[in-house]
């Protein structure tokens, strides 16, 4: 097969969405199809399953007004401003969530350039038999439909990691989010499968697009290769400290670490620990933190360590250092918008497989998550109980972590190779 993938996210960036369409790629290929992507400009290398791999062509688009390569292996822009351009930075993300969504996202410089060179440059001389739009949903999709419009034969699949309209995360005001509904059910109107990693989320595309649509779930994973199931998890028990590791941004208003900084804080006022007894550690863009009142006070600060985005496998030897790993569930930022029930990100997987307990806050009965950590038995979820929290970590303090031992027989059907599979599998039965 010739696949055409469209994502502004690829490559060497390590965000979750990236480890999604960087791992379908590579099991494509190895399927001895040809893939083609087209992406924005990035620094560094493609990570070793991706290198001098004659199947894989990659076209890295710049966007719109934008002439610079980022400086690291970052495709996001906004992640290297600094000073005043900062503070224009922070306007426009809360420009972005109050009134404008997905409308004011720089990526939408990148789209128009993204479908002008597919339509000009590759269909016209490569007889593509599907396009693989996905991450982020707007961008991709609207790319993916110009190809479409200009393509007839082409099968198209949208790939929903997050949702477009109605995205808890984006809101805007009243008027964008209808004006924003009725444009995604125009764009998607020629899509032949319209997929998304779970069945809360494609039952809200169902009521958006209707239900006369091809529709799949391809789940977030694991990549196997990373995670071999058959590894042997050490069954090591300490005491005395604790180290929490959280690997990922930590998005403003999204995910709230309160309820643990709370738990420590109050843990600490009762002399009940020590910060030779306890360490907090962050990775990733953890900015947010500097706008928690709990986290200002110097109690809680002896307990907490940030550390700025490193490679992959450097956070991947900083996880299996955990006793435990902390997972922050999603809330919506506008209760009157869409759910974060059905939204399950891609670390919770990789957690999962590690064999480290995870130590779900923000996370409630109803969330899919909840259900994915009892199947697998690895680990337990919180909600915002601040009490069960400091138990938690009383108990490790004084018992010791011991390592989980993961439920493979559920866990199995989460691998990449699966979900990559299952794509080509329903691509071939499209009419």
């Amino acid at each position: 097969m010739q696949i055409l993938v469209i994502s502004s996210y690829f490559g060497p960036e390590t965000s979750v969405g990236v480890l999604r369409i960087n791992a379908l790629v590579k099991y494509w290929i190895r399927k001895n199809h040809f893939v083609h992507v087209i992406t924005m400009p990035y620094a560094g290398q493609l990570t070793k399953s991706l290198q001098n791999k004659k199947r894989l062509t990659v076209h890295q688009i710049r966007p719109l007004f934008l002439n610079r390569t980022p400086e690291k292996s970052s495709q996001c822009y906004s992640k290297e401003v600094k000073g005043i351009w900062k503070k224009v930075l922070n306007i426009q993300y809360w420009l972005k969530i109050k009134i404008f969504s997905n409308y004011l996202d720089p990526r939408i410089l990148w789209w128009p350039r993204a479908a002008l060179f597919a339509c000009r440059c590759l269909t016209p001389k490569i007889s593509f038999d599907f396009v693989f739009s996905t991450v982020p949903s707007y961008t991709a999709h609207s790319a993916a439909a110009l190809v479409k419009f200009f393509n007839k034969d082409i099968k198209w699949v949208a790939d929903y990691r997050d949702l477009w309209s109605g995205n808890p995360m984006f809101p805007g005001c009243r008027l964008i989010q209808s004006l924003e509904k009725i444009h995604e059910v125009k764009v998607l109107k020629k899509a032949d499968l319209v997929i998304s990693i779970n069945e809360s989320l494609v039952k809200e595309l169902k009521r958006l697009h209707g239900k006369k649509r091809n529709y799949a779930v391809t789940p977030n994973g694991y990549d196997e290769d990373e995670f071999p199931a058959h590894a042997p998890l050490r069954k090591k028990k300490k005491s005395g400290k604790i180290k929490i590791i959280y690997a990922g941004s930590i998005l403003p208003g999204l995910q709230d670490p309160t309820p643990l900084l709370q738990a420590i804080k109050e843990l600490a006022q009762e002399n009940k620990i020590k910060p030779e007894n306890l360490s907090v550690e962050f990775y990733g863009n953890s900015t947010a933190l500097e706008t928690n009142k709990i986290y200002s006070d110097e109690s809680v600060q002896k307990y907490i360590k940030r550390h700025s985005k490193i490679p992959r496998p450097q956070i991947m030897r900083a996880e299996k250092s955990a006793d435990l790993l902390l997972f922050l569930g999603s809330r919506p930022i506008s209760e009157e918008l869409g759910s974060t029930v059905g939204v399950v990100s891609g670390k919770i997987f990789e957690y999962m497989i590690s064999g480290t307990e995870v130590l779900a806050i923000g996370v409630t009965d109803k969330m899919l998550v909840a259900e994915m950590l009892i199947k697998s038995g690895t680990g337990r979820h919180y909600s915002t109980d601040v009490k069960k929290i400091k138990e938690r970590i009383i108990e490790g303090i004084c018992f010791g972590v011991k390592k989980v031992t993961p439920n493979m027989k559920y866990l199995k059907q989460f691998r990449r190779s699966l979900h990559a599979n299952a794509i080509l599998r329903a691509v071939q039965g499209l009419a």
